[in-house]
Order: structure tokens, then sequence, then C-alpha cells
């Protein structure tokens, strides 16, 4: 078992909702791996910290005074006021002119850098290296002629036999015959 699995099936592993083989050899993993044995500690001691926390009780007249308060709530948001009793018009940071004329300043700032960096350049002539060829191309093969080509009903099957008779040395074959 690799720790990645073992990482991926460690809450099944301490839920014990793992098959009996898969149960032994999380063990072995972990009797094995120092790291996953680590983690395994970790993942326990937390759950047993919050298995051991106190249960919070509430007050008698929790949930009345919670319903109280929701209702109360409620009945403010649909009127459209605060708790103050102040009208709630919803926040807003900034108003429509204020982003208009904040999308404006961006506008400005992006031409006038545009126009900064092309004014200072001149204009630049590309200059390709010469070319020299160094020996000359080889003659076609006798095998892949387009007539040939065209000549062959199968097609795709011969494509890849022509490619491969024209980029194979002739002299092999002549060698292997003992000429």
């Amino acid at each position: 078992m690799h720790c990645r699995e073992f990482r991926r099936k460690h809450d099944a592993y301490i839920d014990d909702t793992l098959s009996g083989i898969e149960l032994d050899a999380m063990a072995r993993h972990r009797e094995q791996c120092e790291g996953c044995a680590r983690l395994d500690t970790r993942v326990r001691r937390a759950l047993l910290v919050a298995h051991n926390l106190p249960t919070i009780h509430p007050s008698a007249g929790f949930s009345k005074r919670l319903e109280v308060r929701l209702t109360h709530e409620r009945a403010l948001k649909a009127a459209g006021l605060t708790l103050n009793g102040a009208r709630s018009e919803g926040w807003r940071p900034f108003s429509v002119g204020a982003y208009t004329a904040i999308a404006a300043g961006v506008f400005a700032a992006a031409g006038l850098a545009a126009v900064v960096s092309i004014a200072g350049r001149e204009p630049q002539t590309i200059r390709m290296a010469p070319v020299v060829a160094s020996r000359p191309e080889a003659e076609p093969s006798t095998l892949a002629t387009p007539v040939l080509v065209a000549a062959m009903p199968a097609g795709m099957g011969v494509w890849p036999a022509v490619f491969v008779a024209q980029q194979a040395p002739w002299h092999f074959a002549s060698d292997a015959v003992g000429r």
C-alpha cells in the first residue's frame, strides 16, 4: 500500500468501515510508515479531544427568544429598516458616477502608457540571416513519383511503405546479397 492510498482511505479506516483485508493492509502500512503513523495519531488525538468536550446546554428560554428575534429581523428587513429604525438602502461603496470616473481614468492611463511606449521607439528594420546551401538537394526516389502513388488502389497502406523506401539506403540490400 502506498501513502496516497492510506490517506485516501484513512477516514474509513478510523470509522472501521473497510473490509477485513483493507483494515489489515492499512494497519501494516501504519506500522511500516512513520509519516502515516504520525498522521493516524494526530487524527485520533483530535477526535478524542473533540469527543471529550463538554456538551453546551442553552438556557431554558433560548429557543423562544431566538424565534422572536428572527421574526423581528425579518419584519425589519421586509420594511427596509435597520435596527435603529433608519432607512436601509443597501450597501454601496461607490455611486454609478464614481464607477464611470474610475473606468475613464483606467482607460486614460492605458492609452497614455501605450502612446509613451510607442513614441520613444524608432521603426526597426527586420533583417534576416542569409541562407547558405551546404549540399545539393537529393534526387527524389523513383518509388515516390506522383504517377506511382496515384496508381495504387489501396492508398493508405502504400504511403508508409513509399516513405520508408524513399529513406532507405540502397547499398544495404546489395551488401546483404554479397555483391
